[in-house]
């Protein structure tokens, strides 16, 4: 067998616990390490001919490395249907896929980027420059002005790449980074967490998550523990946080203890309190026809930074109980669901965090899916619901037919996925504002329990958005991407993908941007869609599109003003083989002179890659 790294290892040995529920199971399935006759056997049903977007065919796993499909089998997405097999199994079944051995992975010498000769720079959390966490601010505006970045329309086009950074054997590129005076902290797909020099990527220090981290890291202050601390979230729902001086872990904790909590939106720090929001992974568990679907609430948690004491705890509907049996008498719970994806926004005047969840997962549905819901921050009480869809029920059974035993009379799964944002308008109103995948921007008034202001539909939509990911907002204009790029929505609107810039006091849309057509024929996975967050400066909108190229928009107007493709092989300063691909879940970063972009995202049946890219404007001569 491969000989695998110690973190292999310890992937097989979970692996292998979770898939030896019973001995005569696992015995059963060690007798068959056939790749081919597995893949009949576990995942024909769904690859062989997909009927739904969000599952990518047979033939676009040969993009995937064998070790990415070992990691969602082990612990990613389809980490339910993988527990049904050994690790032997899971390893014999992605190297069948990916048409390619297991790679080891490299030691940590030659894979390290050099370690910094110079001390880290003492942090300021005051610099202009400066972007912590995923939104850049509170209420997430995705905006870095002009003090804070020299980007701008007039000169993006000399930005250049000065270096880029592979990540292992992943076939996504997803974690956000965090720069603060000069140093980025960056998670991984391994769980790998790096504070690196901005300028030339050495490492000031390491740390091992035990999981993925997709989730963008927030530094925030302690005066208990007199310095700066690095607040992570790993995919398997644990809290870490370090002293982001030197990594060393001041403490740890379990957020929701659910089987199938995880963790991909970031945390935010106000008060000295964390606030933590849950997704689930139940929605690909219930594709199984044997999983009793389902228990999981979406929920939000706050923690006190300097002890990691739950502060409290708030599930955003009651808890499941039984309430029928499903065509295969297993027992069907409800309500389920409304999974909280993105990093929450902070009203730190009403005291109120700010949260968007996802769809149910079974029937009766509740009032909290697809909904804005606003926390008391001190208590966690539910203060107000907005419901931008009722009724929404939707698992990944129902990707595989109507009727699918766990398919709970499937709605149109056009949760909120984007973060709430949060303002003051010019005019003096107070407003929230949410985006859905269905490709719908509400305005809601956050002085009268949410009530709704406007709504305006910027698209067709469709369970891979409308609305993905993220917006951004400077001042009363709001910058809207939007995916467009198939799902289960057909609803007679014509899809309208690319970039639109809407007045947060009436909702009219200002300039609309069409996202700009590059693909080539035949160039797998490659869509024409603004699935990611956009990103905004005083006088430019820099988006990413599914087709892995940027693009940078005049603000006022929506003229495109520089493109660079990311789809390219990429000299890495750990000499790991690296190539960009579709840019989608993050986007770009900018601090003083430089914009820090990951490319490539396999998820989806998109074009898979796994780099990091550091791009600084060119220095005049």
């Amino acid at each position: 067998m491969l000989k695998h790294s110690r973190r292999l290892l310890a992937s097989l040995f979970a692996g292998s616990l979770l898939a030896n529920v019973s001995l005569v199971a696992g015995v059963q399935a060690a007798e068959n390490l056939d790749g081919d006759s597995l893949y009949t056997q576990y995942c024909a049903m769904c690859h062989t001919a997909p009927q739904d977007d969000r599952t990518p065919p047979r033939d676009s796993l040969t993009t995937y490395t064998a070790n990415s499909i070992f990691q969602a089998l082990t612990e990613g997405i389809m980490q339910p249907q993988g527990a049904a097999l050994t690790a032997e199994q899971r390893i014999a079944l992605s190297e069948f896929l990916a048409g390619e051995p297991m790679r080891e992975e490299s030691t940590e010498m030659s894979l390290a980027s050099s370690r910094c000769e110079l001390p880290m720079p003492e942090f300021d959390l005051s610099l202009a420059s400066n972007w912590n966490g995923w939104g850049n601010g509170l209420s997430n505006p995705r905006h870095q002005a002009a003090t804070g970045t020299s980007i701008n329309a007039s000169n993006i086009d000399q930005l250049e790449l000065v270096w880029a950074y592979g990540l292992e054997n992943a076939s996504v590129a997803r974690a956000q980074p965090t720069i603060i005076n000069d140093v980025m902290i960056l998670g991984s797909t391994s769980g790998e967490v790096r504070a690196m020099n901005l300028d030339t990527g050495c490492d000031y220090w390491t740390y091992e998550a035990p999981r993925e981290v997709r989730a963008a890291v927030t530094i925030a202050f302690s005066s208990t523990h007199d310095t700066w601390l690095a607040v992570i979230a790993d995919v398997s729902n644990q809290l870490h946080v370090l002293d982001a001086r030197t990594g060393e872990l001041k403490w740890s904790a379990e957020v929701d203890p659910h089987p199938y909590a995880v963790s991909t939106g970031s945390p935010v720090v106000y008060d000295n309190k964390i606030f933590v929001p849950v997704s689930s992974a139940e929605v690909s568990a219930a594709g199984r026809p044997d999983h009793h679907c389902c228990t999981f609430r979406g929920n939000v948690a706050a923690f006190d930074l300097d002890t990691g004491i739950k502060l409290w705890h708030t599930y955003v509907m009651e808890e499941a109980t039984r309430v029928g049996e499903n065509s295969l008498g297993n027992p069907f719970y409800a309500p389920s669901g409304a999974p909280i994806w993105q990093a929450p926004s902070i009203d730190p005047e009403r005291r109120i965090v700010y949260a968007g969840t996802g769809q149910n997962y079974s029937r009766p549905a509740s009032n909290s899916s697809d909904s804005v819901i606003a926390f008391n921050m001190d208590s966690g009480d539910i203060e107000w619901i907005h419901q931008t869809t009722p009724d929404d029920a939707f698992t990944m059974a129902c990707a595989l037919g109507r009727e699918h035993p766990n398919c709970p009379d499937a709605g149109p799964d056009v949760d909120i996925g984007a973060p709430i944002v949060t303002t003051t308008l010019s005019n003096g109103q107070d407003i929230v504002v949410a985006g859905t995948k269905g490709a719908v921007v509400v305005g809601l008034d956050p002085d009268n329990n949410g009530e709704l202001l406007w709504s305006t539909r910027v698209g067709r939509g469709g369970a891979l958005g409308g609305i993905h990911w993220g917006m951004s907002f400077d001042g009363d204009v709001l910058y809207v991407p939007v995916s467009d790029r198939g799902g289960l929505t057909n609803n007679g609107v014509t899809p309208m993908p690319g970039l639109h810039a809407v007045d947060m006091k009436t909702g009219e849309v200002l300039w609309y941007a069409p996202a700009p057509e590059r693909c080539q024929e035949g160039q797998q996975g490659c869509m024409e869609a603004y699935s990611g967050p956009v990103t905004s400066g005083d006088d430019v909108v820099i988006a990413s599109s599914l087709n892995g190229h940027l693009f940078a928009h005049d603000a006022q107007t929506g003229e495109l003003v520089w493109e660079f493709n990311t789809v390219q092989d990429y000299q890495t300063i750990n000499n790991v083989e690296t190539r960009g691909g579709s840019i989608d879940a993050t986007g770009p970063v900018l601090s003083g002179e430089y914009m820090v972009v990951s490319s490539g995202y396999a998820t989806f049946s998109q074009m898979p890659g796994n780099a990091i890219l550091v791009f600084k404007l060119r220095s005049e001569q």
